[in-house]
């Protein structure tokens, strides 16, 4: 059991990965070593199958890497939270965010956000509970303002629900956008960019040839940050690449 302190206080080692597996439609092996070599408590995935045909293929990837569906469904538009059996999975759920359905003539993805509260274990007990949300965020700009507004505290549907309405969050997922935009900086005034507390931003799209970084873990400032990295040597696995960020979290 992870015992490590902070300023004298006891806290404990959570690792948290986000990986856009769109539709596992790539190298199914290479996101299954992936996930493995990510080693992670929490797994926040975006664009997992959701036909009704293809549902079960999310179970077999979490079987298959020693993972678990803490949070999963239709409402959650493709986003998913897998947990490791080390993990107290306190609540979990699925919930749409606002969608357009046409932009011009074209119809648009749905949108929504995987949720699970989470704890680690801690010196014969166990950490504060933590709210981990997989996000996927719409292409339109005004479309993820909308989104993002659902997610900060205190918006309508927002936050966990019933007693962990003051838990520190951790969002992770693809924002379609880069820092420095709108979403970011909204999400800023409350959230900490790990990879930038860290030093370590790195590109994450395209996979071959990473040019953006699309995709995040941004986390309470309750929370501290230790390092941000990822899996190297799989870009076949997915267009886009893992991050994955290990972080301390208080005891209650």
């Amino acid at each position: 059991m992870d015992r490590p302190r902070s300023g004298g206080r006891a806290v404990a080692r959570l690792r948290v990965a986000t990986f856009n597996v769109r539709e596992l439609l790539d190298d199914t092996v290479a996101v299954r070593e992936v996930l493995r070599a990510a080693r992670a408590d929490v797994v926040c995935l975006q664009e997992v199958p959701t036909h009704p045909f293809a549902r079960h293929r999310l179970g077999d990837l979490a079987a298959d890497t020693g993972l678990w569906i803490a949070a999963a469904g239709p409402e959650g538009a493709g986003t998913a939270v897998l947990a490791a059996a080390r993990v107290d999975v306190r609540a979990g759920v699925v919930r749409a965010l606002p969608t357009a359905r046409r932009r011009g003539w074209k119809p648009v993805r749905r949108r929504g956000t995987a949720e699970a509260v989470v704890r680690v274990p801690l010196a014969g007990g166990w950490s504060t509970e933590v709210l981990v949300r997989s996000v996927h965020l719409g292409l339109g700009a005004d479309e993820r303002a909308e989104q993002v507004a659902r997610l900060l505290p205190g918006a309508p549907a927002g936050g966990a629900a019933g007693p962990w309405s003051g838990a520190p969050a951790v969002l992770a997922g693809d924002l379609n956008e880069e820092p420095g935009g709108p979403v970011h900086a909204r999400l800023g005034t409350v959230l900490l960019d790990a990879a930038e507390a860290v030093g370590s931003p790195s590109p994450t799209f395209p996979a071959r040839a990473p040019r953006r970084r699309l995709d995040v873990v941004l986390v309470d400032r309750r929370l501290s940050v230790t390092s941000v990295s990822a899996p190297a040597g799989f870009p076949t696995a997915s267009d886009h690449l893992p991050v994955v960020a290990d972080l301390l979290v208080p005891g209650p």
